[in-house]
């Protein structure tokens, strides 16, 4: 199996490899991907290979991964614990259990559901833990080693996977040091004897003698474990258990890898340019800035893709089509060979499912692909709009899943790779709008459901009543500004305490009007209570010189943070409200479309191109993107115009 061979890297000799690795945060997407075959294997009972272990393996996997999942993130987790749950007896010993298997057992299943936020896991935890608490469940004080090789390779039942029994070991003293530190320190003082163990069970395996540092071994097991994993065998071959232990394993690696902050890119070769200067008529300003934005865009692209740091990207090419193609026509110039070439190659990542990518954020890019396409107006397009716009609706969570509309939070969002876990108003707004652009009615079900999710982004008590149980035990409630956070308890602008021990998601701009504009695309109208809420607080931060909501103390140029995506965001949603003034905080009209568009344009260059040098967060201080997102932003200033008008 692939799995087994990429494992075997975690504890090898000859741990001192050099050359590339991957830092911790780059980890995410193997995990993340990792983590959505690992949910696809779970039993309709909710167990995983209907065994403890497995169950409680895949539980920790899920809950220990950077995104640390909860049972309020639907099925894969709520239906596991109570599953596993399920199978400790009135005594807490694991039911049909003995003797070291029984110890074992009880001690994943303890980890795992000691993760749990509902009342069956709390009580299962608590019998668990007094069944290891009593004499039947210690520890033989003379046998540590042998009972890390129970818990880990669970009584020799996978003794013949090599790989498995690895980075089992390598996940099981993270997992024991959580629950019991005194046990932990007694295990690593057996770990010597049980690498020997394996080592001559396994004559292949060629272990280290000694301890390396971490960030040795971490670097050279993540470097082996993404060559391979990248394969798509690498999961489809794997079985539960050997998924959520390179998992967690991965999770693990990445723990002692350096790490770059949330969203930031890597850093862009420096451009110079020379600022435009605005003055007089908007409307011929900009037909210059567009003019040049256009130049910019061609001079980037080969063969009609567009990309950064020297690799061409599906998304960035989608999204530079996209300013363009709308660019173009309103200077009523033809569409050039170079965007037919773009448009093409876009179709041609196509997968069967309808997903659009060249590899990663499948959600991202199939909707960016659909907007290029729509805007291209192309009908030999129709049918690749078609089954992209299949492959969003099933991407959205629903009952299709096993996602429940009262329990589980993520309902009707939509995540990043459509096998994403957790979804984010992000991912849902592009999603929302490729749909819309694809001729998705807003009666349609996949929108009606979008609403449900919507709504638990709201700072809105009316319509989002009840509170979220973060997985760092924090409660957050809804606000009541009407503003929105980045998905339901989460906030990319962090989160405000309340004074009674709860919290509440900062509001702020980018996500507020992807908010709004999903309502829209939903059918709400201007005079309902939820798109006026949002409205309220757009009105009350008003502003084009920066990303509100974001605490300027919280970072340098925190508020800088997301600049062009919020302008391309607002652009987007006021144009498709039908507004043309917002009342600001101060009683005074302002017309956004002249706001906007001037702002727009004194931040262009002459040479043709925007970058956010304020703040590299989220790749804006790459030209091209940033670029995109500005010349699109200004054309639906001037109110959008269509394919073919």
């Amino acid at each position: 199996m692939v799995l087994r061979r990429i494992v075997l890297s975690l504890l090898l000799a000859g741990a001192a490899h050099s050359g590339a690795h991957a830092q911790g945060d780059n980890l995410g997407s193997v995990i993340d991907a990792g983590l959505a075959e690992l949910a696809r294997r779970q039993q309709p009972n909710g167990s995983y290979e209907n065994d403890v272990h497995a169950t409680a393996q895949a539980i920790l996997a899920l809950a220990q991964s950077p995104r640390k999942y909860t049972e309020s993130d639907g099925p894969f987790m709520r239906k596991a614990v109570a599953w596993l749950a399920s199978q400790v007896g009135p005594d807490g010993k694991p039911a049909g259990l003995d003797g070291g298997a029984a110890v074992g057992a009880a001690m994943w299943m303890r980890a795992a559901l000691a993760t749990t936020h509902s009342e069956v896991g709390k009580a299962a935890t608590g019998k668990l833990a007094t069944w290891l608490a009593s004499p039947a469940g210690k520890i033989p004080e003379g046998k540590p080693a042998d009972h890390l090789w129970t818990a880990t390779v669970t009584a020799g039942k996978d003794a013949g996977e090599a790989a498995n029994a690895t980075a089992s070991m390598l996940a099981a003293l993270a997992t024991v040091r959580s629950v019991n530190p005194g046990d932990f320190d007694r295990l690593l003082e057996a770990l010597p004897t049980v690498l020997t163990d394996v080592a001559a069970r396994f004559p292949d395996l060629k272990l280290a003698a000694k301890d390396a540092a971490p960030d040795a071994w971490a670097k050279v097991a993540t470097a082996s474990l993404l060559a391979t994993l990248h394969a798509p065998a690498g999961f489809e071959e794997a079985s539960p258990r050997n998924l959520a232990n390179a998992t967690r394993a991965l999770t693990i690696c990445a723990d002692h890898l350096p790490k770059s902050g949330d969203g930031e890119s890597p850093k862009a070769p420096p451009l110079a340019g020379t600022p435009r200067k605005v003055e007089g008529d908007l409307k011929a300003a900009y037909k210059e800035a567009a003019t040049a934005g256009i130049a910019y865009l061609e001079a980037q692209q080969k063969n009609g893709r567009f990309g950064f740091m020297g690799h061409e990207d599906a998304g960035i090419t989608a999204l530079a089509l996209s300013a363009a193609i709308r660019t173009g026509r309103r200077l009523e110039k033809p569409l050039p060979p170079w965007a037919e070439q773009g448009l093409d190659w876009l179709v041609s990542l196509q997968k069967k499912n309808g997903a659009i990518h060249s590899g990663g954020l499948a959600v991202y890019t199939t909707s960016a692909a659909v907007m290029a396409l729509a805007d291209g107006g192309r009908a030999k397009d129709a049918a690749a709009i078609a089954k992209a716009a299949t492959f969003l609706k099933v991407a959205q969570l629903d009952e299709a899943e096993g996602y429940d509309k009262e329990s589980d939070w993520g309902y009707g969002g939509i995540g990043y790779d459509g096998n994403e876990l957790r979804a984010d108003l992000s991912n849902t707004q592009f999603g929302m709008e490729a749909l819309h652009a694809g001729g998705v009615p807003a009666d349609d079900e996949a929108m009606q459901r979008a609403i449900v999710f919507l709504q638990r982004c709201q700072n809105n008590p009316e319509f989002n009543p009840k509170p979220f149980e973060r997985e760092d035990g924090q409660v957050v409630k809804s606000g009541t500004d009407g503003g929105s956070g980045y998905a339901p308890g989460e906030s990319k602008a962090g989160l405000v305490p309340n004074g009674d021990g709860t919290f509440t998601s900062r509001s702020y701009g980018s996500m507020t009007y992807a908010l709004l504009k999903c309502y829209l695309f939903a059918g709400l109208k201007i005079d309902d209570p939820r798109v006026k809420s949002a409205l309220q607080w757009i009105g009350a931060h008003w502003t084009v010189e920066l990303n509100p909501g974001f605490d300027p103390k919280s970072a340098p140029n925190a508020e800088y943070q997301g600049l062009f995506y919020y302008w391309f965001t607002m652009a987007k949603a006021l144009d498709a409200s039908g507004l043309n003034e917002l009342t600001g905080a101060d009683g005074v009209k302002h017309a956004w479309r002249d706001e906007l568009l001037k702002k727009l344009l004194v931040t262009s260059m002459n040479e043709g191109f925007w970058s956010n040098g304020k703040s590299g967060r989220w790749m804006e201080e790459f030209p091209v993107l940033a670029s995109s997102y500005a010349l699109i932003a200004m054309d639906h200033c001037l109110g959008a115009k269509k394919a073919g008008q």
